[in-house]
């Protein structure tokens, strides 16, 4: 009889011989859960370490599901597991995902070089539901997002011109963090005319003409 299925164990084995391909010096530390969380992340559809914990099988059975979310949280607050780089720059982008009219997903994603990184995210039912695109809640993913890297970090938000509320703005300059937003043509803005000698009201799409 052929096998249909792989156990978790058996997943978590090749994507450690992944790992070990890609990133030839991980450390056998993160070779240990990585895998594991990566996998159960998928299946909670959650980053939340509770939900992660609820999630592992095989030989985690057999451990405490409190020592499990204590095991996983250490390892997200790891200062050792932080991207590391000179210039300590961290671009973040944030934008809205459609699959037709089946569904709508907000992803914060860290791009590192062609690749992004799920950092938080929140699926909807449908292309119009109005919770998919409240400011509390993106406010609240950005919040999240930025509490995962240090304060002295240069953190870069990225999103296209869909998210050019100056709330929304407002909220990453408060945290600290730069932002750059692509910006629609005909926004109008206040801004200091030299010919004129005073600020006058234009649209955004004649600030460089």
């Amino acid at each position: 009889m052929n096998k249909v299925y792989n156990t978790q164990e058996e997943i978590a084995t090749k994507l450690k011989n992944f790992l070990l391909e890609c990133f030839g010096n991980i450390r056998k530390t993160q070779l240990k859960i990585i895998p594991y969380i990566v996998i159960c992340m998928i299946l909670a559809g959650s980053t939340v370490a509770s939900d992660i914990a609820m999630k592992l099988k095989d030989s985690f059975s057999l451990i405490q599901h409190d020592y499990i979310i204590k095991r996983i949280k250490r390892f997200f607050t790891n200062k050792n597991y932080t991207v590391k780089h000179e210039d300590k720059r961290v671009h973040i982008i944030f934008d809205h995902m459609f699959s037709h009219d089946n569904y709508t997903v907000f992803m914060i994603t860290m791009r590192i070089g062609k690749q992004g990184i799920p950092l938080w995210f929140r699926c909807y039912k449908g292309k119009d539901d109005p919770k998919a695109f409240d400011e509390e809640m993106l406010k609240k993913g950005i919040s999240y997002a930025s509490s995962l890297f240090p304060a002295d970090y240069d953190l870069i938000f990225l999103a296209d011109r869909w998210f050019n509320s100056t709330s929304l703005l407002d909220h990453i300059n408060s945290l600290g963090r730069t932002y750059v937003v692509r910006l629609k043509g005909s926004i109008r803005c206040y801004v200091y005319d030299k010919k004129e000698g005073h600020k006058i009201w234009t649209t955004t799409g004649n600030l460089y003409a």
